[in-house]
């Protein structure tokens, strides 16, 4: 395969856009079904990233049905309806697997009650601001249920901001595939977004008084009720 097919990346968040170049190759045709996409390493160095970024962004691939791994194959153009590819999307819980998305779940309680705890600690005002303006637009996406997640998304990363510690914000960057698919399932009720909108009101008040204690317990209660919503 031709490696000039691939344009150097420049920009931050890099899985989306190896997903982006990826999926324009798939849907103009240039990448054909039952193609064989160049070794992990090899189409790492002609993508100018990191293997890292391009397993996340051949995990979101696969979860659109766009590409499959076979053990010790490689990986493949799948053979898919060209019409369906970029508008059909899969019940994301059928997608991740249960144990997948309990997993993701289980790692997200483990993480977000220490951002928030940090958070608390660290926060400047301008944090604050920024956490304030993501909560301020997840009430206003009420009027348009299809930006509603993006939105959510949005208030978790400026929470992982608001710790001033990179690794943090960098963990979230990379998963923000995952939660975005996982919200899909999980914020499809007006109820329960209007639940979500308060529980997140919670977690920022005990922030902005700087409540460490009652922010990762208003972070736990969040994540339990997430958990109830996809179990349920």
């Amino acid at each position: 395969m031709n490696g000039k097919l691939f344009v150097e990346l420049q920009h931050t968040r890099v899985y989306e856009k190896i997903v982006e170049q990826i999926r324009g190759l798939i849907e103009d045709g240039t990448l054909k079904p039952n193609d064989r996409l160049p070794s992990e390493r090899d189409l790492a160095q002609q993508l100018g990233c990191s293997r890292t970024s391009l397993r996340e962004a051949c995990r979101v691939l696969e979860s659109e049905g766009l590409i499959v791994s076979k053990a010790g194959g490689g990986r493949f153009v799948q053979q898919v309806d060209q019409r369906f590819t970029l508008t059909y999307q899969v019940n994301p819980v059928d997608l991740l697997e249960r144990t997948a998305v309990m997993h993701f779940l289980e790692a997200r309680e483990a993480l977000e009650p220490k951002i928030v705890e940090h958070a608390s600690e660290r926060a400047t005002e301008e944090d604050i601001l920024k956490i304030e303006k993501a909560l301020q637009a997840m009430k206003e996406k009420l009027k348009y249920p299809e930006e509603k997640v993006e939105a959510d998304s949005n208030f978790h990363l400026a929470l992982a901001e608001a710790t001033h510690n990179f690794v943090f914000v960098s963990m979230m960057e990379m998963n923000l595939h995952l939660y975005r698919q996982v919200r899909k399932q999980t914020l499809t009720s007006e109820d329960r977004y209007t639940e979500s909108l308060q529980e997140h009101k919670e977690i920022l008040d005990a922030i902005k008084a700087g409540d460490k204690n009652k922010a990762i317990q208003a972070m736990r209660n969040h994540l339990q009720h997430l958990r109830d919503n996809v179990l349920g």
